[in-house]
């Protein structure tokens, strides 16, 4: 994991990202604080790039990927989001280089994944039954298997699509990846000890088939987050493109783009954490998001209480249909309750906290926007450090100012070799830019 956060008003865009990197293999997970996620994206213009999430685009370290885009590529843009699109072009040439073998895997990974909640899933309900002293009939696991898999297809259509990829796309590449749907379920549901038994189940293997092929077109745990921050040259506020890189399937790119963020007349400033953004956003609110959802379910179910309690005082004294009635009227007005209450601390938020920082934020100086993206980054790390949870977040932080007149101007910036014994380093950078100016004016 990683933690990296972009804070742009009118005059300037800071960035900001930690080091840390956590490299999970069969002997376990190991975090090294020496990652490089925050680069310029062009020798020359007010612009670039980070990256989190999976270090690598396929098996090429994104570090890599992205000084090879900036040595190949000095074209000139009038965005940002130009800057983004000419970059996907740039992977999308890039994606031969990965194995149709790896490709194949990663909808064979998707299928096994899914496969494990539903197991995971049948199992709970099993253990739940058994504490209320009841065995389940395989009639009743075969409908808590259906219904997992109708759920999991409804909450998979509210996560983040990847852009151009149907379902018939999805089936295509399944049937590219996977010779025989049955055989693959029956070999992966073996190790199981409860869906093994419907591997042979003709509609439970095709509504299995239909999730995966959901699952697909949706972003997966293991993408890579790209953003891409600056000026074009048209662009006299900075702006930020951001998208997810879901690795290669069937030749193609898996991209989802976000919502673009504009810094203009009626958006002077924007706070914008990536990754790990907790503690941004305790900054922000004023309360940790874990408690903000634990006082809405508090609501909901002090709420429901006082329901229950009523409908119970009632019982005696109304006919089963009124009460009926009544019931279902307030179950209605519990949800508004709920909604009401949560709405209203959402405002207070936004009013006496959020709000009177983006005020300040709009106004800060270049050098206090970097100031502000370090202390933010801090705070995560600090947190990680003296809290249970692994260290995910650490190490040496990097920051950059990007603004229109000065171009990207590096606050922090740790090396892997010590500055002074390669001097050389900095020396080719300097006749790089200087040959791209003379080729511009020329």
């Amino acid at each position: 994991m990683t933690a990296e956060v972009a804070i742009l008003n009118r005059e300037a865009v800071a960035i900001a990202a930690d080091s840390a990197v956590t490299l999970t293999g069969p002997e376990g997970r190991k975090i090294y604080n020496t990652a490089n996620k925050l680069f310029a994206l062009s020798a020359t213009e007010p612009v670039a790039v980070m990256v989190y999430g999976a270090g690598s685009y396929g098996s090429i370290p994104w570090e890599t990927v992205i000084k090879e885009y900036r040595r190949e590529h000095v074209t000139l843009h009038t965005t940002v989001e130009e800057y983004a699109s000419h970059l996907i072009e740039y992977l999308s040439s890039l994606a031969k280089l990965v194995p149709i073998e790896n490709q194949h895997n990663q909808i064979k990974t998707t299928a096994k994944m899914e496969f494990h909640m539903a197991e995971s899933q049948v199992q709970d309900a099993i253990k739940e039954a058994a504490s209320n002293g009841r065995t389940l009939k395989n009639s009743e696991i075969q409908e808590i298997i259906l219904t997992h898999i109708k759920t999991r297809i409804e909450n998979l259509k509210l996560m983040p699509i990847i852009d151009g990829l149907s379902a018939s796309v999805a089936g295509r590449q399944i049937n590219a990846a996977i010779d025989d749907w049955n055989v693959f379920v029956n070999n992966s549901l073996k190790n199981f000890s409860v869906l093994r038994d419907f591997s042979t189940d003709r509609e439970i293997r095709r509504r299995l088939r239909v999730m995966v092929r959901a699952s697909l077109r949706v972003v997966s745990p293991w993408h890579s987050g790209v953003v891409v921050t600056g000026f074009g040259s048209d662009q006299w506020f900075p702006a930020l493109s951001h998208c997810l890189v879901d690795g290669v399937v069937g030749g193609r790119v898996r991209i989802c783009n976000l919502e673009p963020i504009h810094i203009g007349e009626d958006k002077s400033a924007y706070i914008r954490p990536f990754a790990q953004k907790e503690m941004v956003a305790t900054f922000m609110n004023g309360v940790h998001p874990d408690y903000r959802q634990a006082v809405e379910y508090f609501i909901d179910m002090m709420v429901g209480l006082l329901v229950d309690y009523f409908k119970s005082d009632l019982r005696s004294t109304i006919s089963t249909k009124h009460r009926n009635n009544l019931s279902t009227a307030m179950e209605r007005i519990r949800s508004k309750v709920t909604l009401e209450v949560t709405n209203k601390m959402d405002e207070y938020i936004q009013v006496h906290h959020s709000d009177p920082i983006m005020r300040i934020v709009s106004l800060l100086p270049k050098e206090e926007l970097a100031d502000m993206a370090e202390a933010l980054l801090s705070l995560t790390s600090l947190k990680r450090r003296v809290t249970p949870d692994d260290e995910t977040v650490g190490g040496p932080i990097d920051v950059a100012i990007i603004s229109k007149g000065d171009g990207l101007i590096w606050i922090k910036r740790k090396h892997y070799f010590n500055p002074d014994l390669n001097h050389r380093f900095f020396y080719r950078d300097r006749i790089v830019q200087q040959i791209l100016g003379q080729g511009e004016t020329s």
